[in-house]
Parts: structure tokens; C-alpha cells; sequence
């Protein structure tokens, strides 16, 4: 089974497929990275730093949104939205592209786990998840279940 990584806001959470997740904050540190300096607030390194940290550690650590501030959440959040749209726009992400990643350094060529190619949607339906999570809307999954994201099937239940 792929691995995966807790995201949680509040009592609520869900698990994501660590390379999916890992995939949409590299776009979305991306995203941010593209504001103006006069524009991006003086957190915004802090922030990069997190959703870059975030992607190559993997399964390693839960991500956390309560412990991001109101703005700096929302910022996650708008730059996760956006990287999901981009993502969406042009087809998915390949092994190819995912090799050129300098934030990966020398990881870049294990980091998709042997897959060739990621397609957009389960990507878009997690960026959807994280915002839904953030604003206390996620559907409750099943008893005793927990949701899973950014798998290649799409959403799934995992638990007993």
C-alpha cells in the first residue's frame, strides 16, 4: 500500500497519499513563490519553507492545519487551489517534469515512487479536501473510516 499522511483540522481528518500530497504543496510553494516581493507578506518564506518541507518528508509528519495561522491558512489554501488548477490545465504531472523539479534535489528521481505519471484529478480532489477540511465542510466518512486522497482510484475509505 502507498503511504500516506494525517491532515488534520481540529477533531476532523483525513489521510493523503504522500506523493500526491507531496506533488500539489511543491506546485502550490510554487504558486506563492510567483508574488511579487511587495506583495508576498513577510511570513511568506516560512510558509514556503513548510509546504516544501511537507512534500519531501513524505509520510514522515502530519500536517497540521490548525498550526498554521488564520492567514497563513488561507494562503496554503489559495496557493493549493491554484496549484490544482494549473495541474488540471495541463494534464497531470509526468515523471519527466518531476525530474526537472530542483526542490527535489536528489530525491527527484524516487520521489513519484516509480509511477510514470500522476493524473490531475485525484490532485484537484485533494486540494478540494484540504479546503473543505479548513472550513469544517469535509463529508464525514463512515464509521469507524477515515477518507483517503490523491490516490490514482480517487477518494477512498480506509479503517475498519
Amino acid at each position: 500500500m502507498s503511504k500516506t499522511v494525517p491532515v488534520i483540522s481540529g477533531d476532523t481528518m483525513f489521510w493523503a497519499y504522500d506523493v500526491a500530497l507531496g506533488v500539489l504543496f511543491i506546485e502550490a510553494a510554487r504558486v506563492g513563490a510567483e508574488t511579487s516581493a511587495e506583495l508576498q507578506p513577510s511570513w511568506w518564506p516560512e510558509l514556503e519553507q513548510d509546504l516544501l518541507s511537507h512534500a519531501l518528508a513524505g509520510s514522515s509528519f502530519a500536517v497540521l492545519l490548525d498550526e498554521f495561522g488564520v492567514q497563513k491558512r488561507q494562503a496554503l489554501l489559495n496557493c493549493v487551489v491554484e496549484a490544482a488548477r494549473r495541474i488540471e490545465a495541463r494534464g497531470g504531472v509526468s515523471r519527466d517534469e518531476v525530474s526537472t523539479w530542483t526542490e527535489l534535489e536528489e530525491s527527484a528521481t524516487s520521489f513519484l515512487r516509480g509511477v510514470e505519471h500522476i493524473n490531475a484529478a485525484p490532485l484537484v480532489e485533494l486540494a478540494g479536501a484540504l479546503v473543505d477540511l479548513a472550513a469544517g465542510t469535509l463529508p464525514p466518512a463512515p464509521a469507524e473510516q477515515h477518507w483517503l486522497y490523491g490516490t490514482s482510484e480517487g477518494r477512498l475509505v480506509q479503517g475498519e
